[in-house]
């Protein structure tokens, strides 16, 4: 029986307040992928005076570092193969933060190759050995095949696992982005650093909201990230030139010897502990680790 005294408009309230309730029902509810994709971020290279850096060259380490942090984000492709042929696609949300991520990633190596190239080391293309490249050109060919049969299974719990791919990756490289800033002020650098920082920033947000939701929503989702992240290589890309490209990464992020007292990995480590199933894993202090131990081979 309709209530015929009940006010107008009471029943496109309340199907409003229907439709917030369902959106703030979805992961990362609060992050507008519609704002985020109207406001990327492109090309910074009108912003690159290369004439500072001839006049203030960066050190041998910082161009090692921003050379590494390169191959980092040069490896968005690598990570997109492995998605788009699992559930994580079927999620227009996701699926439409990626497309602007991945554009905001392109242009970032654009930038640090352009600032490499002004301190007149370009990035080699080259670095990689014929075998090297022959056995990462097969793995990129059917690692999506294999991915996409494991997450058919899976299902969209596998969702959980990419957020956290993309959450953990960008604190490392947030720590990374950090150390260039703090260990050599330049002019230039600096502000294209901020800039990154900034942009990556949002980012995090989303990948962080995005993980926190869905493994929260699902323990199958946390025991499925958990073993999948524990023994995984980080940052994705960091070993696109062999395991010791990793060591040497890492050895250049995290300065300090006393690993388990490092504010930065502290950092890290603290913030994959706050996601739902994922306490303990101490991800950035084993990374440290390994920077040590490699420094310690180069060193002998």
């Amino acid at each position: 029986m309709v209530n015929r005294d009940s006010p107008r408009g009471t029943a496109p309230a309340a199907l409003e307040d229907a439709e917030q309730e369902s959106a703030m029902l979805r992961p990362a509810h609060g992050f507008s992928v519609r704002d985020y994709a109207k406001s990327a971020v492109g090309s910074r290279r009108k912003e690159i005076d290369a004439e500072a850096f001839a006049e203030t060259p960066l050190s041998a380490e910082t161009v090692a570092l921003l050379r590494a942090l390169s191959d980092i984000e040069r490896a968005t492709m690598q990570y997109l193969r492995g998605v788009l042929v699992t559930p994580t696609h079927k999620d227009a949300r996701v699926t439409a933060f990626l497309i602007t991520w991945a554009y905001e990633k392109y242009w970032i190596t654009d930038t640090l190759d352009t600032v490499l190239k002004a301190n007149g080391t370009p990035r080699d293309k080259t670095r990689s050995t014929g075998l090297r490249r022959t056995v990462h050109g097969v793995r990129d060919r059917f690692a999506p095949i294999g991915q996409a049969l494991i997450a058919n299974v899976l299902g969209e719990d596998i969702i959980a696992w990419h957020m956290t791919i993309g959450t953990i990756d960008d604190l490392i490289t947030h720590a990374a982005y950090r150390t260039v800033r703090e260990r050599e002020p330049h002019p230039v650098l600096d502000r294209l650093v901020d800039e990154i920082l900034e942009t990556k920033a949002r980012h995090l947000e989303f990948f962080t909201a995005q993980a926190s939701d869905r493994l929260a929503a699902s323990p199958r989702a946390q025991g499925i990230t958990r073993r999948r992240i524990r023994n995984a290589v980080w940052p994705t890309g960091s070993d696109a030139n062999g395991p010791r490209q990793t060591a040497r990464f890492a050895a250049l992020v995290f300065r300090s010897t006393a690993t388990w007292s490092d504010p930065a990995v502290l950092g890290i480590d603290a913030s994959i502990d706050a996601l739902p199933g994922q306490s303990g894993l101490h991800l950035a202090a084993r990374l440290a680790r390994r920077g040590r131990r490699g420094s310690l081979e180069e060193n002998r």
